[in-house]
């Protein structure tokens, strides 16, 4: 006669399968987000009147040259898609409480820290690849243009990477909106918040110095902003503080729950700072 003893899992492997399942959630909502209605409607539409408008400009239609790719991608990268996928994230951010099925997830394995956690993943996995391959792409089509065309100057890694980290961020700031502003008007009130904001910022003429619009959330590329400030800091470094304004968004986020909220704390207090560094050296 023989018996099985089995053993209590470690809490190192409870917290490796802890972070596994999260990952799996942050892939599902990514999916969820990149293919969100909101997502498929607003860029089928802008696809679709931009193809009527350029057929309207030809005598006979043919296929957009690299530079009118080139451009049309960073147009769209650098104006509407962080914007869109701020809406795509918020609702999905925010679809068990318009459900009410809050009460069911109570019963997941997983925390609600952890749920969070995921919808943060999500944005990286889900809109963040996306703009990593668009990047990509610019980065291709800049490299031919330059060596091509020998025109306008394409936009460098740094600048590129700033265009995708502004759609994470957005993301990120549209799961912060819904974890922490819990009604129906959050989703318009963070965009308003979002639009506006880094509208003001970025605004050389109405701030109190010169260099304030290199801290607000939104590219510094002379390709995009034609303004004497991008030319006084560093592209590299800004790209740096964006990358700290994410983190710390998630931080935020991860504030939410009280259970090691002290913890919590002192993280977003490290982000904060090594954020505001990189702030600083960028100017």
């Amino acid at each position: 006669m023989t018996s099985v003893i089995e053993s209590r899992p470690t809490r190192r492997q409870a917290s490796g399968a802890t972070w596994l399942a999260v990952l799996e959630l942050g892939w599902r909502e990514g999916r969820r987000m990149v293919l969100s209605p909101a997502v498929l409607l607003i860029v089928g539409f802008m696809v679709v009147m931009g193809g009527v408008g350029a057929v309207s400009q030809l005598s006979a239609p043919s296929l957009p040259s690299r530079a009118e790719a080139y451009d049309f991608i960073f147009f769209i990268f650098a104006l509407y898609a962080g914007l869109i996928f701020y809406v795509a994230c918020h609702l999905v951010a925010s679809s068990a409480r318009r459900t009410k099925a809050e009460g069911q997830l109570q019963a997941s394995p997983l925390s609600s820290r952890a749920r969070s956690a995921g919808l943060c993943v999500g944005v990286v996995m889900g809109p963040g690849l996306v703009a990593a391959v668009a990047m990509v792409t610019l980065a291709l089509l800049g490299n031919d243009l330059a060596l091509v065309y020998g025109s306008d100057r394409p936009a460098a890694v740094a600048e590129l990477v700033q265009l995708a980290l502004t759609v994470i961020g957005a993301g990120l700031f549209a799961v912060m909106c819904a974890t922490w502003l819990r009604f129906p008007g959050s989703l318009p009130l963070g965009l308003v918040a979002l639009v506006f904001g880094t509208i003001l910022m970025s605004d050389a003429e109405r701030t109190p110095i010169n260099t304030w619009p290199w801290f607000a959330p939104y590219i510094a590329s002379p390709d995009w902003i034609d303004d004497v400030w991008t030319l006084m800091g560093s592209q590299v470094w800004h790209a740096v503080y964006l990358a700290g304004l994410c983190t710390l968004a998630f931080c935020v986020v991860m504030l939410r729950e009280r259970e090691g909220r002290v913890r919590w704390l002192f993280i977003s207090a490290g982000v904060l700072g090594a954020t505001a560094l990189a702030g600083a050296l960028q100017l």
